[in-house]
């Protein structure tokens, strides 16, 4: 197995030297590649996770279209300071295998439950959803209300921009070979190997699976039912960059203001000076919006235990 890992580290310097137009810029450590986290093995294929620290309510992480766990991997760090941090790939991405088709929100939400039904995590979860995340992530929360104790979005999608556009939802996301993603000068090694995992096959057609059933993804979020009344956070982006248009720009706002809406705890937060991934611009303000919800979560906890007889 190591032997196999060592192949893709070597495969791995030498594409990102090829797609970026000059030598690679990382010589990858073969170590780097061998998975640091653990499998969990669903019958029709695996899912691969990893948790640091530790403590109560846990957190779980789930990205948007073409990223991967580790790609998270440092605002991860920062969060597990305070409680136990974990993220997962979705199935096609990162270090997860291959999983069954249509891959929609439904299915990606009913893997989440799978997953903490076997990870060494007790009670309920705050779930942090980034752009795609944000579906899984709210319908997870609307059908199993029992097992998430606060939310947190990062500029979520929402039904309407699926069922609403004229054109693909997705097609401003980009392509998962783009060299401008894979160039790894300024960047580090866990954004270099989740560059390089989500330029496997599995990944590419997962991305392109996960956008062809966009739509139908957003239909089961607006099936899924009301969110229960916990903690949540909605962090919105300062504006996308090479956005055109001032009309798109005002109603993704506007959007995101109804997403913060669904629960009694709901508040809106602008993420200032980030754009689409306020995970890499502003992870300062992510730690924050966690803390903020940890806090809560922990805040009532407490009075609810004080309260009974």
């Amino acid at each position: 197995m190591r032997a196999f890992f060592q192949k893709l580290a070597l495969s791995a310097s030498l594409l990102l030297g090829t797609l970026s137009g000059s030598p690679a810029v990382y010589a990858l450590d073969p170590a780097r590649l061998i998975p640091p986290g653990h499998f969990i093995d669903l019958g029709t294929h695996r899912l691969y996770y990893e948790c640091m620290g530790t403590g109560r309510p846990a957190v779980l992480i789930d990205y948007g279209i073409g990223s991967s766990a580790i790609a998270w991997r440092d605002l991860q760090r920062q969060i597990s300071r305070e409680t136990t941090a974990c993220a997962y790939d979705r199935a096609g991405y990162g270090w997860s295998d291959p999983g069954p088709a249509p891959r929609t929100t439904q299915l990606a939400a009913e893997e989440i439950h799978a997953l903490l039904d076997q990870m060494p995590v007790d009670g309920p979860v705050v779930l942090v959803g980034h752009s795609f995340g944000g579906f899984n992530t709210r319908y997870f929360a609307a059908r199993w209300p029992d097992r998430v104790a606060g939310l947190v979005w990062l500029d979520s999608s929402h039904p309407a921009e699926a069922l609403g556009a004229k054109s693909n939802p997705g097609s401003r996301l980009r392509n998962p070979i783009d060299a401008s993603r894979l160039g790894a000068e300024g960047g580090d090694d866990d954004q270099a190997i989740g560059a390089y995992l989500n330029t496997r096959r599995k990944a590419i057609f997962t991305q392109m699976d996960e956008l062809t059933h966009f739509a139908d993804s957003a239909r089961q979020v607006l099936e899924a039912g009301a969110l229960p009344p916990v903690p949540l956070l909605v962090l919105v982006r300062d504006a996308a960059k090479g956005e055109p248009s001032e009309a798109t720009e005002a109603r993704w706002h506007a959007n995101q203001a109804t997403l913060a809406a669904l629960s009694p705890q709901g508040r809106l937060w602008p993420a200032t000076g980030s754009g689409h991934d306020i995970h890499r611009d502003r992870p300062d303000l992510v730690v924050k919006a966690v803390h903020e919800v940890l806090v809560t979560v922990r805040q009532h906890r407490d009075v609810a235990a004080v309260a009974k007889p």
